[in-house]
């Protein structure tokens, strides 16, 4: 073999010996990439690893923010990397890696001096002094999602085609790094808003009654349901004995989602608890929970309600309204049903020193009292078509009690929702006046 020969097969070797460290190269990169699904921890390591092989200065990669629809730098690598990341936000088509991002193809500029497409204010905001570039795409799937670079050959060499073929395999790494490390962040936080959610069920189902009031030789029955939706809605209601032969009624809905809501509402029933038994008057109980929620609001949640105080024993019923929607009043007996649109007061926790008016209502016995939040109103089906108010038959009421009407409410909603998820909870209370039974005395005595 010749001198020539002998140099050739030597060149050769050298260049399978490279090909050789840059394909364990990116074995180490794999191995680097399912080491952590910290994207910084990841990215610092990976990135070092392409800086060493490529023999490079300074590398960096940037992603696309979305919302501002800019190339924002996520890691900088090198002498002045600190400053560069600090500094280093593009434009579509701004500079080398925007136009990488653009065109979505790699760019190698072996003389940055000559190509009208190298942003310069980098350099001379950081004080860094760039002479060639390397840059390529960052894909995940059909999609771009960032551009990553690497800067100036540290042997004084330009990079070439052989150092490109690299770069864009070590940023398809980079690429499945980061796309990794946002599911993980994503399944993460999934996970701690469904144990939010989870909580504020548990919260939520705790302070409403697991008894109603009433039973055997009782005037009245009440029936109520709770029908959450797949995010937690500020649902509530509450029927109490209260002295003098009264019971209390109630239902609400709090403004927002999740455990602030649910909190606000458990402190919101130890409240109406507490004042329902020194309040002859459903008025003056929603001024007195109006004051108080006014004074510690600090999260600019309010709520809606409506209260009633109902004589069991004579059938008078008295409500106040903090904008809710109406009670439905169904009269069997003589054949009628309204909405009892008392005078509507501003929701509670808004605004102090607001009125809230008491109407009162004469029930006959078999009457019944809807309340119901506006998840039943608003509920969808699958063509967005709202549920609306409730339009229930007083023939149909009067075949049964309390739970018979709300299981027809009920199974109404069901067939319009179909299988389609609601976002907001389903809430019904009925009560229903069976009569005091002096009706029936004074009728024989007749």
């Amino acid at each position: 073999m010749g001198p020539e020969e002998q140099a050739s097969l030597e060149d050769r070797i050298r260049g399978l010996e490279a090909r050789i460290t840059r394909l364990s190269s990116l074995m180490e990169v794999s191995a680097l990439i399912n080491s952590t699904l910290d994207l910084e921890e990841v990215l610092g390591h990976v990135m070092e690893k392409a800086q060493s092989v490529m023999h490079a200065e300074a590398s960096s990669v940037m992603l696309i923010n979305p919302e501002t629809d800019r190339l924002e730098c996520k890691l900088a690598l090198g002498e002045v990397g600190d400053q560069v990341a600090q500094v280093l936000c593009l434009e579509k088509g701004q500079g080398v890696a925007g136009w990488v991002w653009a065109e979505d193809q790699p760019l190698l500029v072996p003389d940055v001096a000559r190509d009208p497409r190298f942003f310069r204010q980098i350099d001379q905001q950081s004080g860094f002094r760039t002479r060639s570039i390397l840059a390529a795409p960052l894909r995940v799937k059909d999609r771009i999602i960032g551009v990553a670079e690497v800067i100036n050959r540290t042997d004084g060499e330009q990079f070439d085609e052989l150092d490109q073929e690299l770069f864009i395999a070590f940023c398809r790494h980079v690429a499945l790094a980061i796309e990794n490390a946002r599911m993980h962040q994503m399944a993460l936080q999934q996970s701690r808003m469904q144990q939010q959610l989870d909580s504020a069920k548990i919260i939520q189902q705790s302070f409403m009654p697991q008894v109603l009031p009433g039973g055997p030789g009782v005037h009245f029955e009440l029936a109520a349901r709770n029908l959450q939706a797949t995010a937690v809605g500020g649902d509530f209601y509450d029927a109490m004995e209260l002295d003098g032969g009264r019971v209390g009624l109630l239902i609400g809905d709090v403004s927002g989602k999740g455990v602030p809501a649910a909190l606000y509402m458990a402190r919101l029933m130890s409240d109406v608890r507490f004042l329902a038994q020194r309040s002859q008057d459903p008025g003056d109980l929603l001024r007195n929970l109006n004051e108080g929620l006014c004074e510690r609001s600090r999260n600019g949640l309010f709520v809606t309600m409506q209260v009633l105080i109902i004589d069991v024993e004579r059938g008078t019923a008295s409500l106040a309204n903090a904008g809710h929607l109406p009670v439905l009043h169904i009269s069997p007996s003589r054949g009628q049903k309204h909405w009892l649109n008392n005078s509507l007061g501003i929701p509670l926790g808004i605004l102090k020193g607001q009125p809230y008016d008491t109407r009162q209502v004469q029930l006959v016995p078999g009457d019944f009292l809807l309340l119901c939040t506006d998840g039943i109103v608003e509920a969808r089906d699958a063509a967005g078509r709202s549920f609306g108010m409730p339009d229930i038959d007083g023939t149909l009421a009067s075949r049964g009690g309390a739970n018979a009407l709300l299981e027809t409410i009920i199974n109404q909603v069901m067939e319009h929702v179909q299988h389609v998820s609601q976002h907001d909870d389903i809430t019904a209370l009925v009560f229903h006046w069976k009569g005091s039974g002096q009706e029936k005395r004074a009728g024989k005595d007749d």
